[in-house]
């Protein structure tokens, strides 16, 4: 992991770090609990050592994990040149970068072209869905961070948004088709539910309109009918 690699890097000369280790050994007389504990990473040196506990962002405020530190330090009370360290995890994106989806609805382009040509519904169906979800991580960006209240559909992410003045009518109304068509796709509703190039060329165009919409009522604070 590369925040305890980074941590070994910088010790002192003559220390050593052991991850994933159980103690066994390595911490100084009187630490030890009954039974075997593992700690995610012990460094020891010549005058004493340190015990590093990883922690991810969204279990930071955990009981458990705060009760565990807790334990570590009253423990390591009193014993000369010991110590723990906490080291919180940042919460990682879970959605792709926005060159990511650029470069995604580029390649729909070239799939609409090629279904539409040759008259293969599967592609063009394939497309769609492979575009729609550029729409849907349009709307989820708006969200991101909000581990309680993000909204869980593209329905819900649309109507946050035109209830925040952030998206218009028309456009949340294009969008609650879009996702009926999209659902008949990807949930097996309508096998032979028709899809064309220039359908598919409209969710890529609606998705700038949508990054566009949402960006600029944020940063003007206007509202959108």
């Amino acid at each position: 992991m590369n925040a305890l690699r980074e941590r070994a890097e910088r010790l002192p000369p003559g220390w050593t770090m052991y991850t994933s280790a159980s103690g066994e050994g390595l911490l100084p007389a009187g630490f030890a609990k009954r039974g075997i504990e593992e700690f995610d990473a012990i460094a020891v040196g010549p005058g004493g050592g340190v015990i590093f506990e990883i922690v991810q962002q969204k279990s930071a405020d955990s009981q458990m994990k705060i009760d565990r530190i807790n334990s570590i330090r009253a423990r390591l009370r009193g014993i000369e040149g010991w110590d723990v360290e906490v080291i919180v995890l940042a919460q990682p994106d879970i959605l792709a970068r926005k060159d990511e989806i650029d470069r995604r609805l580029r390649t729909v382009t070239d799939l609409a072209k090629f279904g539409e040509s040759s008259g293969n519904q599967e592609v063009l169906r394939a497309a769609f869905v492979l575009a729609f979800s550029g729409l849907e991580w349009t709307l989820a960006q708006h969200f991101q961070g909000e581990e309680n209240r993000r909204p869980q559909s593209v329905r819900q992410m649309a109507e946050r948004l035109v209830s925040e003045g952030l998206l218009s009518e028309a456009t949340y109304r294009e969008i609650r088709e879009l996702n009926r068509i999209r659902n008949e796709i990807v949930h097996g509703l309508s096998v032979a539910k028709q899809v064309d190039a220039a359908t598919i060329h409209r969710i890529a165009e609606l998705t700038e309109d949508v990054y566009e919409e949402s960006a600029n009522g944020r940063l003007e604070g206007r509202h959108l009918t």
